[in-house]
């Protein structure tokens, strides 16, 4: 996986990136990441200062999540949660597709038999 970080009006520290690369990595456990792009953002004149976007360039559809926090770390908190919640959607969407795929062949052949 590889991780790229940019940093806006906002000092890079080597412990943050440290911490972004754990979280993310704990969700390539879940899901194959390709790319983790991650922007880390501080804005001055709004509130809250600290925003973070991300995103996870996977086979299939990219996942996509940003936060915004008074503090670096729970901004953090928020944006992991954010794409673990879209991670588990997408899981249990294909999930349910493949359950119903057989009923919906099943039914496909018994309306065709009925000509």
């Amino acid at each position: 996986m590889k991780l790229t970080l940019k940093h806006q009006s906002h000092q890079s520290s080597p412990s943050f990136a440290a911490l972004i690369k754990e979280r993310i990595g704990f969700l390539a456990k879940v899901l194959r990441i390709d790319e983790a792009r991650i922007l880390v953002e501080r804005r001055t004149e709004s509130s809250p200062p600290f925003r973070l976007a991300a995103q996870l360039v996977t086979p299939g559809p990219d996942v996509f999540a940003e936060a915004a926090d008074h503090t670096l770390r729970a901004a953090l908190h928020k944006l992991v949660k954010q794409l673990k919640g879209r991670i588990e959607h997408r899981r249990q969407k294909r999930a349910k597709r493949l359950r119903e795929s057989p009923l919906k062949a099943l039914s496909g052949r018994a309306f065709e038999g009925a000509r």
